[in-house]
């Protein structure tokens, strides 16, 4: 059953730990409560089936970008990388999939699976050739894991085989990154804001003590070594790696570590450091850059 439209005064806040949709882009239509499509901006007739087959050339277009946002993103900041991608790629479908913090503690995977099978089946109608992924933070990272495991179960094949944009991710599990990015998505009344951080405080501490007694893989290393798996992945596949040292979320260590592996493994990786940008907060830096960090990784033209 589909959710009703609403317009962007309605939208106009994301709502705490995605209890109520935040599917905010008036130019948006939302498929449910996280997923929503933008159609190509011009109206220009898709590529004849033979050339979609093909090696994409590169000075084409995708024909779908996948765009994967932080935690709790606004829609404010969501529509600046929309809106660059409609200015970059105007004959390209835009497919938006936010995360929300309550996905990370207590939504069943059942549920999560349920909510991305739209993604799923349109993604099943696309070639890796013509899709452009762009990956936001742990969050986007944990909603790319999730999407693809579905994907290739639907497929065989997986998105690690499709060019690539990882901003700010992947990290890891560590106690004062994952502290500092749930701080973010916390309401700003104190007395919510001081009943909920204690909450998930406590619930934070008690998951990392677990690992101290029961050490093994988390979460994001799930989705860490699920990035580089190489299984029914296409050996030189572009990836991007946009990151900064002054990220108190993500830290660049872990995703350096992670573009050495991704080369070593046969991916063809670009990792673009900005110098003092915050997390996710590259592009406010400096558009020029990251704009033109998209256009190389997607041409195919980056200096490897």
């Amino acid at each position: 059953m589909g959710y009703p439209t609403r317009t962007s005064a309605q939208y106009d806040r994301t709502t705490f730990l995605g209890y109520l949709p935040t599917i905010l882009l008036p130019s948006f239509p939302h498929i449910n409560k996280i997923v929503s499509i933008q159609d190509p901006v011009n109206d220009v007739p898709p590529p004849a089936e033979g050339l979609r087959l093909s090696k994409a050339l590169p000075d084409a277009s995708p024909q779908t970008i996948l765009f994967l946002s932080w935690g709790d993103a606004k829609s404010r900041y969501i529509e600046k990388y929309t809106s660059l991608y409609s200015e970059l790629y105007p004959e390209a479908r835009i497919i938006l999939v936010e995360t929300g913090m309550a996905d990370f503690f207590w939504r069943p995977e059942s549920t999560q699976r349920k909510v991305v099978d739209p993604v799923v089946k349109m993604l099943g109608k696309v070639t890796d050739n013509t899709l452009l992924v762009h990956v936001m933070s742990n969050a986007g990272s944990t909603r790319w894991a999730g999407i693809n495991k579905a994907y290739f179960q639907s497929t065989g094949r997986t998105l690690s085989s499709a060019s690539t944009i990882l901003d700010s991710a992947p990290g890891r599990a560590h106690f004062q990154q994952t502290w500092a990015s749930l701080t973010q998505s916390l309401p700003r009344a104190f007395l919510p804001r001081m009943i909920l951080g204690f909450v998930f405080g406590t619930v934070l501490c008690i998951m990392h003590l677990g690992k101290l007694v029961l050490p093994g893989p988390d979460i994001y290393d799930y989705v860490r070594a699920q990035m580089n798996d190489t299984t029914a992945a296409v050996d030189g596949t572009r990836r991007c790696y946009i990151y900064s040292e002054k990220d108190e979320i993500i830290a660049w260590e872990d995703v350096e570590e992670h573009a050495k592996d991704a080369q070593q493994k046969g991916w063809s990786v670009e990792q673009v450091k900005f110098q003092g940008s915050t997390h996710v907060g590259h592009m406010k830096q400096d558009p020029e850059m990251y704009r033109q960090a998209i256009v190389r990784t997607w041409a195919g033209s980056s200096k490897l």
